[in-house]
C-alpha cells in the first residue's frame, strides 16, 4: 500500500512538472510571436548582427531611378499593367539620424508637364516640415503628425525598419510560408508605434528581407496592398545593405530606384534638420477645406486640393474633388451649410489623373452627376465600384451607379443670374483637362498648369505656357484664377511665370 502511494506521489509530481512546462502551456499567440522573433534574428543576422547594425548611428543613401506616377501622363493605362510608362526620373537623398530620431529626405525630379520639382522634408524631435526650394517655402507639419511621419520615415529602410520591430516584441507575429518572385519566404508581422501593420517576408533560403508589406484603403484602387521590394544586396563596411528599392502599389511599379552612395556614421550637421532661414513660412494644411467666398454665389473651398462651387438657383456646381473621399465628404459637409436646401446636382472633374479623382465617390453617393472628360470617364466608372471594405465610405454605405456626363470642347451653366462655362482641351499635362470660367466673376479655375505658392511663386512648365495661349485663343477676360494647388492668384501670376520661363529657355 506504502509503495503504491509512492507511485501515486510520482505520478501526480510529475504530471504538474509537465503542466507547468512552458512549451506545453504556450498560447497560440505566444508560440506565433517566437516563431516570428526566430524569422526576424535570423534577418538581422543576415545583415550583419544586431550588434552592428546598432553601431549605426546615421546612415546617408543617395538614389536614382525611374517613376511611373501611375494615374498620370496624358492618358490612362487600363487595364493596369505590371510596370506603367516611365514619366519621371528622380534623384534622392536620404539621410537618417538614427541615434537622434532625425530623418531628412530630399528629391529632385522634373514632373509630367514639364515643371521641375525639388522638395526637402524633415522630422526632427516634435518637428516636421517640408522646404519647397521652387517655391522658396517652407510648411510645418501639424504636432499630431510628427510622430506618425518619423515612424514611417524610419520603416523606409531595413537596418531601422528590422531593429524597430525587434523593440516590438509584444506586436510580432508568424503568418507563414509564402513564395515571391519564385523564391519560397517566410512571412512575419509586427504592428508599428503609429499602428501600420507590417508584414515582413524573408527569403528562406539567405534569411534576408524581400520586402515590406503594407494594407492600404486606396481612394482610387480600392482595398489593395503597398509594397517596398529589396534587391541587390551588397556589404558596406559590416552590414549588408539593399542596393535597389522597388516600390509597387496594388502590384503596380511606382518607383524603381538603385542606391548610388552609401556612407555609415558621418554625423549629419543640426543644420540639415532645422527650418531654412530666408523662406515664406506658409501654415500647416487644414484637415478639413476653407470656405472663401469670391461674390454672390460663389464660393472657393480651400485646403490640400482647392474647390470651386457655385450656388444655382436650383442647385449647387462644385468644380474638383481631390486628395480623399474623407475630405470630399467635409468639403460637403461644407457646401451644404452654404445651400442647405439645394442638392449638389453636378461634379466637374477636370481631368482622369487619380489625385483629381480622389474624392470622387463622396458625390457620387451624393447622387451628384459628373461632368468630365472620356478619358476621366472610365477611371470614374472603375473607381465607382472598387471595394472598400478596409475603410468603407459613403458609397460603400449606399452603392450607386455613377451618373457621368462628357464634354467634347465647351459646355455652358446658366439660369439667367449664374453662368459657369467649361473648356475641354488637350494640355501638355495631360490628354484632356477641363477648365472652369465665370464671366462675370472674370475668374478662372484650373488644375495642375499653374501652381500658385503661399508666397505668391509660381514655377511654369510647358502646361503652364500652353495655359496662357488657351486663354488667350478663346478670349477668356480673366482676372483670378483659382488653382487646384496654392493660394489664388490672378492674370499677373499666368503671365509673369510664363515670361520667366519663356526667358529661360531664350
Amino acid at each position: 500500500m506504502k509503495n503504491l502511494t509512492i507511485t501515486l506521489l510520482v505520478i501526480i509530481v510529475a504530471s504538474g512538472l509537465i503542466n507547468a512546462n512552458p512549451q506545453q502551456q504556450k498560447t497560440p499567440v505566444e508560440k506565433s510571436s517566437l516563431q516570428a522573433r526566430e524569422v526576424l534574428e535570423a534577418g538581422l543576422k543576415a545583415m550583419g548582427g544586431v550588434d552592428e547594425l546598432q553601431k549605426i548611428a546615421d546612415i546617408t543613401r543617395e538614389m536614382s531611378g525611374t517613376r511611373s506616377d501611375e494615374g498620370q501622363g496624358m492618358m490612362p493605362v487600363w487595364p493596369r499593367v505590371a510596370e506603367p510608362p516611365v514619366l519621371a526620373q528622380p534623384k534622392m537623398k536620404s539621410v537618417r539620424d538614427i541615434r537622434g530620431g532625425r530623418a531628412y529626405e530630399e528629391v529632385e525630379a522634373v514632373i509630367f508637364g514639364g515643371q521641375p520639382l525639388h522638395f526637402k522634408s524633415v522630422v526632427a524631435g516634435a518637428n516636421g516640415f517640408a522646404v519647397s526650394e521652387m517655391a522658396k517655402e517652407v510648411r510645418s507639419l501639424p504636432p499630431a503628425a510628427v510622430n506618425n511621419a518619423r515612424a514611417a520615415r524610419f520603416r523606409r529602410h531595413p537596418e531601422s525598419l528590422l531593429l524597430t520591430a525587434l523593440n516590438r516584441p509584444e506586436a510580432l507575429r508568424w503568418l507563414g510560408e509564402g513564395e515571391f518572385a519564385g523564391r519560397k519566404q517566410r512571412v512575419i508581422s509586427f504592428a508599428d508605434a503609429d499602428g501600420t501593420e507590417v508584414a515582413l517576408y524573408f527569403d528562406a533560403t539567405n534569411n534576408l528581407l524581400t520586402k515590406a508589406e503594407y494594407l492600404n484603403d486606396d481612394p482610387v484602387l480600392g482595398d489593395i496592398a503597398t509594397e517596398t521590394v529589396y534587391a541587390d544586396w551588397k556589404t558596406v563596411e559590416k552590414v549588408v545593405l539593399p542596393f535597389r528599392y522597388i516600390d509597387r502599389v496594388g502590384g503596380s511599379v511606382l518607383q524603381d530606384l538603385r542606391v548610388t552612395s552609401v556612407t555609415i556614421n558621418t554625423h549629419p550637421p543640426d543644420s540639415l534638420f532645422t527650418i531654412p532661414e530666408g523662406y515664406a513660412k506658409a501654415e500647416p494644411l487644414p484637415p478639413v477645406p476653407t470656405v472663401k467666398k469670391l461674390g454672390d454665389d460663389v464660393y472657393a473651398l480651400l485646403g490640400p486640393y482647392n474647390s470651386l462651387f457655385v450656388v444655382f438657383n436650383d442647385y449647387v456646381l462644385v468644380v474638383e474633388a481631390g486628395a480623399n473621399n474623407r475630405y470630399s465628404a467635409a468639403a460637403i459637409a461644407e457646401i451644404k451649410k452654404i445651400a442647405p436646401d439645394k442638392p449638389i446636382r453636378y461634379l466637374v472633374s477636370t481631368h482622369f489623373h487619380f489625385d483629381h479623382l480622389s474624392g470622387v465617390r463622396s458625390y457620387i453617393a451624393e447622387g451628384s452627376t459628373i461632368v468630365t472628360t472620356p478619358t476621366a470617364k472610365s477611371v470614374i466608372e472603375r473607381i465607382a465600384n472598387t471595394s472598400h471594405v478596409m475603410r468603407p465610405d459613403a458609397l460603400s454605405r449606399n452603392p450607386k451607379t455613377p451618373v457621368i456626363e462628357t464634354i467634347a470642347d465647351k459646355r455652358m451653366f446658366e439660369d439667367g443670374v449664374h453662368q459657369v462655362e467649361l473648356y475641354r482641351f488637350a494640355s501638355p499635362h495631360a490628354g484632356e483637362i477641363i477648365v472652369a470660367y465665370l464671366p462675370k466673376q472674370k475668374l478662372l479655375f484650373e488644375a495642375d498648369m499653374l501652381d500658385i505658392s503661399e508666397a505668391g511663386r509660381v514655377v511654369a512648365g510647358d502646361d503652364t505656357v500652353d495655359l496662357a495661349k488657351q486663354i488667350e485663343r478663346r478670349g477668356l477676360q480673366v482676372e483670378t484664377i483659382i488653382p487646384v494647388h496654392g493660394r489664388i492668384g490672378t492674370l499677373a501670376d499666368l503671365t509673369g511665370a510664363v515670361t520667366e520661363r519663356v526667358s529661360k529657355r531664350e
